[in-house]
């Protein structure tokens, strides 16, 4: 999604509209607060620069839930029948379970709609980011560190219980990963992968049995009719 070049409201500079803060000033220019397409917007602004949709006004969360990078009091937004919580400061998102789960379905099924892949959603390529582990806010113990569909390039820190946090930008990578076809190359790869094991203990059998022993029992861990589903997503450890 292209940036455009808008006005800080405070001094008048021209900025990128994904830029959080103005590089001149260092006034706050923009939150995630997009319904449709998760990017950056200006605080003030009506509809989103990237794709017209309505804006929505980020409130104090009244049990006062703490960011978990910089344990900073969240803010609430409804994102139509979304609800997110914000960091004003490090501008990542908490999103509980069922909320990340339909952003995802909704994400596929535009996925489904329009076709063709978008080349911005091509799974990252580069380093992983350095492993550190952070709390959840809900129940404040360590959260899992996963990488989304084991193919995206986005790890992300996931409670099980409660939801996942997503550090500045990357719920939009990860809604940018299925919109461009992201799932089914997940799937393929996991199909793949399946194969490649059943042939590997089938291996093992014949030649356990050309040699006159009973092969060790290993079944390969498969998922139900090979389906990938968001929630075995985040079921699944990250290789390494």
């Amino acid at each position: 999604m292209e940036a455009r070049t808008l006005h800080c409201s405070s001094c008048g500079a021209a900025v990128s509209s994904q830029a959080p803060v103005c590089q001149h000033c260092g006034a706050r220019l923009a939150t995630i607060a997009c319904p449709a397409c998760f990017n950056m917007m200006f605080l003030g602004s009506k509809f989103c620069p990237h794709c017209g949709a309505a804006a929505v006004r980020w409130q104090d969360t009244p049990g006062k839930m703490l960011c978990p990078g910089c344990e900073k009091p969240l803010l609430r937004g409804e994102l139509g029948e979304f609800v997110l919580h914000e960091c004003g400061k490090c501008f990542g998102l908490w999103v509980d379970k069922d909320t990340f789960e339909r952003i995802c379905r909704d994400a596929e099924q535009e996925a489904f709609s329009f076709g063709s892949p978008d080349p911005s959603a091509e799974p990252g390529t580069g380093a992983l980011p350095k492993i550190r582990y952070v709390r959840c806010p809900h129940c404040r113990k360590f959260m899992n560190r996963v990488q989304f569909a084991e193919c995206s390039g986005v790890v992300v820190d996931v409670c099980r219980d409660h939801g996942t946090w997503f550090d500045a930008h990357e719920l939009q990578r990860i809604v940018q990963f299925i919109r461009g076809g992201g799932m089914d190359k997940a799937r393929q790869r996991q199909k793949a992968e399946l194969a490649a094991e059943r042939r590997r203990v089938q291996a093992a059998r014949w030649t356990a049995g050309s040699e006159g022993a009973t092969a060790p029992r290993r079944e390969p861990q498969f998922f139900p009719d090979l389906i990938l589903t968001v929630g075995e997503l985040f079921r699944r450890r990250p290789k390494g």
